[in-house]
């Protein structure tokens, strides 16, 4: 599994900016955010287990409580 590209704090702004302009809300961007580590997660082991997401203030923190 490899990174298609590395953002900048700025460039990731920009770009949740123009999907929620579009009519994406940011509760629907931390959705697909948490949703897409988690497939990472389950693709990097794929046996059930558990896990414990730490999860700060701020608007960063809402990805880990999906």
């Amino acid at each position: 599994m490899g990174w298609a590209e590395v953002l900048t704090t700025a460039r990731m702004r920009a770009i949740e900016a123009a999907a929620m302009a579009d009519g994406t809300s940011g509760a629907e961007l931390m959705e697909r955010a948490g949703a897409a580590v988690a497939g990472a997660i389950r693709l990097r082991w794929p046996c059930p287990g558990r896990a414990v997401v730490l999860c700060g203030p701020g608007n960063n923190g809402g990805d880990g409580y999906v």
